[in-house]
């Protein structure tokens, strides 16, 4: 039985559906049960030989020695080569080789690929770019490594430019009332649009939303001059994405909260009763913990 197993293997297993259907015709079976009865024969045999012969799978491991094997059959069964083929060196194109969807939302992903920590003014945030040095190295503050430029502020010099990028969610919604002496500008970049209240420093009031629907009035960019007070919110949006240009550089010493009682003694009653909530709550300065937080990941 091992030297017919061989013989059928090795002449392929053409030989095997020829002499099948020679026995079926004459017995009168109907086409496509002759086909279903010498397919399974001829893998069957085919089988057999391989149990029969382990030595034969080691010294044939390589696909392109093996697949020499086939070659004889593939003229004769094509279908039956593919599957067999197939079965034996799956490629990623099978079911089981598709790597799932990841299911971390969108938000997550982005803090994620983006290495955003907690930001103090509310979010998430990462330090991308301060002129002439590392970013994040300096944790807020002036680099003097960097490119400088000179201020009347206090310590003088300031990184010529900074950028970050932002990022609220519903568990930090808000962007607290507060003001920095440099100019900001905000670049929307994902997910839900954020509206902006801003009080200039001649004094009138300005409600902006930041986002992608232009057409119902978003705006793709909105600026802040330095001096200005201001305050955002998404409501109950899942997460919105920005970045933030800053001239002269960031720096924790140019920037401060808004107290309740200084937005009051600039709004009229009904936008302070409108904006109040965006008061920050706890004021303190304690904004080193969050570059420390950083420095432990």
């Amino acid at each position: 039985m091992t030297a017919f197993r061989k013989l059928l293997f090795v002449d392929g297993v053409a030989s095997a559906f020829k002499q099948c259907k020679d026995v079926h015709l004459a017995s009168g079976l109907t086409k496509r049960f002759q086909h279903l009865i010498c397919g399974s024969i001829g893998i069957g045999l085919s089988y057999g030989y391989l149990q029969a012969n382990p030595t034969w799978t080691e010294k044939s491991s390589d696909p392109t020695r093996l697949t020499g094997h086939y070659k004889s059959l593939s003229a004769a069964a094509p279908p039956l080569v593919e599957k067999v083929e197939a079965a034996k060196y799956p490629t990623a194109t099978h079911a089981e080789h598709v790597v799932p969807k990841s299911e971390l939302s969108r938000e997550q992903i982005l803090i994620e690929k983006l290495e955003l920590i907690p930001h103090p003014e509310g979010g998430f945030f990462r330090e991308t770019y301060r002129s002439g040095a590392t970013p994040m190295k300096s944790c807020g503050q002036t680099d003097p490594s960097g490119a400088l430029m000179p201020t009347e502020r206090e310590h003088g010099e300031r990184n010529v430019f900074t950028s970050i990028y932002w990022m609220l969610n519903k568990e930090s919604p808000n962007g607290w009332w507060c003001s920095n002496m440099s100019d900001h500008v905000h670049y929307y970049h994902a997910g839900a649009g954020i509206t902006y209240y801003v009080v200039h420093p001649d004094g009138t009031f300005e409600t902006q939303r930041l986002g992608p629907n232009v057409e119902d009035g978003d705006v793709l960019q909105f600026e802040v001059k330095g001096g200005a007070l201001k305050a955002c919110h998404i409501g109950d949006a899942d997460f919105t994405l920005i970045g933030e240009a800053v001239g002269p550089g960031f720096d924790f010493r140019d920037f401060r909260w808004v107290t309740e009682a200084e937005l009051e003694s600039k709004l009229s009653s009904v936008d302070f009763t409108k904006v109040a909530k965006l008061v920050k709550p706890d004021q303190r300065r304690d904004f080193g913990k969050y570059y420390d937080a950083n420095k432990k990941q």
